[in-house]
């Protein structure tokens, strides 16, 4: 009850309009026993003289004399906020090392699951926020206030925070899997004489290795990042090609979960690698024979580009630094795994060989930090959308928001088409590709969708890319589900040139002319609504189509 009164009398008095701190960051449920690396961040310069931060049970005030000259760091304990942070704060409200204390009046402390926060001066709220009301908590959530709002993004303990940023590139060669990704990423690495800086979910393919190797034997830096827990497990072919590579003087780090600290991302999904701080490979595949097939032979559809900037290869390279300064990044521990046989699949005639464009506009997109230019694209769409999925999945608590924002657009007249992948995982179920082509060929309006079915010159469609109003191209690691935006480290680029909105055009005209099934309705793959209603199975994300058609 007193706890609740305070909180009331806090809130009926006057926000003050302009201040000299703010509540900048905080994160109640922290990862060290008993929530010691809890804490909280003020932002501003001067004294800290009379402010105060009050929970409703306890306050903290500074010592006399306290100044700040822009962030003051206020954790629980220094020495279990060092232990996760790898950092000291400023202050501490526990007497754990020789950080100084902060003034603690009451008992203080955060709670996980609901609390509230206020910011005072000189006995004068200033800012207050509560938990669970406002925000959402989680164990290692951080909540981040931005431009005056607490930020939507779902921020974990050591993730990154780039910004959006776009560079004019020297030049930018735009390729495809199966038909030349092969060349354009061989060549790279053959060019490479300094660094080779290489970010990878998969890595199985035993030609790209001995291509790495090689240029190691010539004195060339390279380290490789993984993702030590990759659904399955790392698979004994990709041990093989760690193992061979370890051997011949690669570095290579895995980011993984261990014991009670969880990886930063749910998985390192990216796909891109920087050679000699100028040269760029952004791809929607992994370095595995079917992602990169051999010249001349069959694999998936994807998509990727080599962009050759020093900006944009420096903007990458400080992504790649920042994945590498976590705490949850591991030595790889080399074993005795054999380098898997080269393989390739059937023999193909390419059909799109690699197009060098110049001085293009480049947007880089990082998940999570700016994996809303995604859907800031969608919603600038007024003409055209042409969209490449391996799959899409509704999110957790509700409608896929870019999905929706796909057909927004077709709403104010754009003409959209969706290719999904056709492979048995994908349409197996009763509700996933297959069901979702159906229900977009419903629609109604300029709406139409394809399943892209294995055949002679592709495998399955593995590509994440998109094409707004043909002046735009994404090409990325991003899947359209929820946790691919909000909580994996994915790589991309938004391309903005005509040209090569072109280029991929062409390529997807071709997909959505060859290999596909026309009708998904028709050939009997589609779904009596009532029914599924009746069942309760329908999916969010088909329900995003009936909503927004009705």
């Amino acid at each position: 009850m007193k706890r609740l009164l305070a909180l009331l009398f806090l809130l009926v008095l006057c926000i003050s309009p302009a201040s000299g701190f703010v509540l900048a960051e905080f994160c109640p449920d922290g990862y060290a026993a008993g929530d010691g690396d809890e804490y909280l961040i003020l932002e501003g310069s001067g004294s800290l003289s009379g402010w105060t931060v009050f929970d409703g049970e306890g306050s903290l005030t500074f010592p006399a004399g306290a100044v700040s000259s822009g962030q003051v760091v206020v954790a629980r304990s220094a020495e279990a906020f060092f232990a996760i942070h790898g950092t000291l704060p400023d202050y501490e409200i526990l007497e754990s090392s020789a950080v100084k204390n902060v003034l603690q009046t009451g008992r203080f402390q955060m709670a996980n699951t609901g609390d509230d926060l206020s910011l005072l001066h000189l006995g004068e709220v200033i800012q207050t926020v509560s938990w669970p009301g406002e925000l959402s908590s989680s164990n290692g959530r951080v909540h981040v206030y931005t431009d005056g709002v607490w930020d939507d993004r779902i921020y974990k303990i050591g993730q990154s925070r780039f910004s959006p940023e776009t560079f004019t590139a020297d030049s930018v060669t735009l390729f495809v899997s199966p038909d030349s990704s092969y060349e354009a990423v061989s060549g790279v690495i053959r060019e490479a004489s300094e660094t080779l800086l290489i970010s990878m979910y998969e890595f199985t393919h035993a030609d790209i290795a001995r291509e790495i190797a090689d240029a190691a034997k010539r004195g060339v830096d390279v380290t490789l990042l993984l993702e030590g827990g990759p659904v399955g497990g790392i698979s004994d072919e990709e041990k093989g090609v760690m193992d061979y590579l370890a051997g011949r003087g690669v570095s290579i780090l895995t980011i993984e979960s261990e014991g009670s600290i969880p990886a930063r991302y749910r998985y390192l999904h990216a796909k891109y690698l920087v050679a000699d701080g100028y040269s760029t490979i952004i791809l929607s595949e992994n370095f595995k024979p079917s992602g990169i097939p051999l010249p001349g032979t069959r694999g998936n559809r994807g998509w990727g580009a080599v962009i050759r900037d020093e900006e944009t290869a420096e903007y990458f390279a400080e992504v790649f630094a920042a994945d590498l300064g976590g705490i949850d990044m591991y030595p790889y521990v080399p074993g005795d795994e054999p380098l898997p046989a080269p393989w390739s699949d059937e023999k193909i005639v390419p059909h799109f060989a690699g197009m060098t464009l110049y001085d293009v506009s480049i947007t880089p997109v990082i998940s999570p930090d700016t994996s809303s230019l995604v859907f800031d694209l969608i919603r600038s769409a007024h003409r055209t959308v042409d969209l490449q999925q391996a799959y899409i999945s509704p999110y957790q608590d509700g409608e896929n928001i870019w999905m929706a924002a796909v057909l927004g657009a077709a709403d104010r007249g754009a003409s959209v088409r969706v290719m999904l992948d056709g492979m048995y995982y994908n349409t197996a179920d009763d509700a996933d590709n297959d069901e979702l082509a159906a229900a977009l060929n419903r629609y109604g309006g300029d709406v139409s969708a394809r399943l892209l079915l294995p055949g002679a010159h592709l495998t399955k469609l593995h590509n994440k890319g998109m094409i707004v109003d043909g002046e735009h191209v994404l090409i990325s690691s991003i899947n359209w589900n929820f946790n691919s935006p909000n909580n994996n480290r994915e790589a991309g680029v938004i391309i903005h040139s005509r040209e090569a909105a072109g280029y991929y055009t062409a390529v997807f005209s071709a997909d959505w002319n060859g290999e596909y099934e026309k009708d998904p309705v028709s050939a009997g793959l589609g779904f009596d609504l009532r029914l599924l209603l009746a069942g309760g199975i329908v999916i969010l994300l088909i329900g995003i189509v009936i909503r927004r058609r009705r």
